[in-house]
């Protein structure tokens, strides 16, 4: 670990580790490992592959090609439907009457839904398990409506969430993706279903790595319709279903698009998520044939040539904040502690932290104090901000003035010890 000064340390200090990086600086500048060879030709117009524990894209294809997203889009539906629930505005047992405007035949011949039925009742848990799942555009309409009345409300919502994640090139009009107005690139729609992932890791389990649904049941009945026997419904994601370490996300199909997939998957600690946009293949079953063959294929390649390590990372000490409201500050990472890498050089992967020695108040929660590198041989991977977990205010003309004399003395006797 290294102890950095603060910029208003003493001339001394500054003369001194202005040597010591000297000494650093065969560590470089930050580089793009490249692995053994390129990843296989997929048919997509545009593809990514995203490591998860980073956000590194490891492969682009036309990454910012705008395409719509078709059933991706989906995702965004549920991501606002969880923020909803998070923030105890709906509940999973909440339950829905569904509205016969949510309904086939109002839906496209041919779309994909999960066979609601007007006035059944469903609960929100159950709308989302079949739009994930089964793709259902009748549950995204249904959900959309039970948040905001309308799809076109909703929709409004949908794009004030991907904004506010800076995710500028994702626009959407309605929940389900049927319209070719929604409009998403891969290395931004990348970027959101690993915030969504993060945001809400519980979205795995609940509903993308199912492998079926049972709906409608008993339950769900109406007046003039009753569920009889057990109605099994399978994830149209077909690498859920059959690619080892596969738990998501979303498949799709629009004829203004073609063939698109959301996966991800995970082995060993290491995850990736790829996109695909705009496949091609001849009839709904075999384009749907390609796109799970063409996302085994970037996996397969992702698995075997790069692998996330998360080496221990020293010890981080508290920093002194002067002149502050609380004499000192504690640090935490500003995203997750780990790398991704080229399997060829994971065993020369080193860790090590550099971090102010101290600081002068008002510090700001959130404000860079240091960092942890992460290199391999004498190239910098990887580096994670360190940043204070808390505000630190000023303190009153007391530690002011205690601050000043001690630093005083510092400055003459002690420049270098530690504080």
């Amino acid at each position: 670990m290294i102890l950095r000064p603060s910029r208003r340390f003493p001339v001394l200090s500054l003369f001194v580790l202005f040597l010591a990086l000297q000494s650093l600086s065969a560590a470089g500048r930050a580089r793009t490992i490249e692995p053994g060879g390129p990843p296989p030709s997929v048919s997509a117009k545009a593809v990514v592959i995203m490591d998860d524990a980073t956000g590194t894209i490891l492969f682009a294809k036309n990454p910012d090609l705008a395409i719509p997203p078709d059933s991706l889009t989906k995702l965004v539906t549920l991501d606002v439907v969880y923020d909803k629930l998070n923030a105890g505005l709906l509940s999973r047992s909440q339950i829905v009457t569904v509205d016969p405007r949510d309904c086939s035949p109002i839906i496209p011949i041919g779309s994909s839904i999960m066979y609601l039925r007007p006035g059944m009742p469903v609960s929100i848990l159950d709308l989302m398990k079949g739009t994930a799942v089964v793709s259902g555009c009748d549950g995204a309409f249904a959900l959309a409506r039970a948040v905001s009345g309308s799809s076109e409300e909703f929709a409004k919502l949908m794009n004030a969430d991907v904004q506010s994640k800076g995710l500028t090139d994702l626009h959407f009009v309605e929940p389900s993706g049927l319209s070719e107005k929604n409009l998403v690139t891969a290395r931004q729609f990348a970027e959101f279903c690993r915030m969504y992932l993060h945001d809400h890791p519980e979205s795995i389990g609940e509903l993308h790595s199912l492998h079926y649904i049972d709906f409608p049941r008993p339950e769900n009945a109406t007046p003039d319709y009753t569920p009889k026997g057990k109605i099994i419904q399978y994830n149209r994601n077909d690498l859920v279903l059959d690619y080892p370490g596969c738990d998501g996300l979303k498949t799709g199909y629009i004829v203004e698009s073609g063939f698109n997939l959301a996966a991800t998957a995970e082995r060993n600690g290491t995850r990736f998520i790829i996109v695909t946009l705009g496949g091609t293949g001849s009839g709904a079953s075999g384009g749907g044939s390609v796109r799970a063959s063409d996302g085994a294929k970037l996996l397969d390649w992702s698995f075997a040539n790069w692998k996330t390590e998360t080496p221990p990372v020293p010890k981080i000490p508290t920093i002194r904040t002067w002149f502050g409201a609380r004499a000192r500050v504690s640090l935490v990472p500003a995203s997750t502690l780990a790398v991704t890498v080229p399997d060829a050089e994971v065993a020369g992967l080193a860790v090590r932290a550099e971090i102010d020695r101290q600081t002068v108040a008002p510090i700001a929660k959130g404000q860079k104090l240091g960092q942890v590198i992460y290199t391999s041989g004498s190239n910098i991977v990887r580096t994670v901000d360190l940043v204070a977990s808390q505000d630190v205010k000023k303190g009153n003309i007391f530690i002011l003035i205690r601050d000043a004399i001690e630093r005083f003395w510092r400055s003459i006797f002690a420049p270098l010890s530690p504080v």
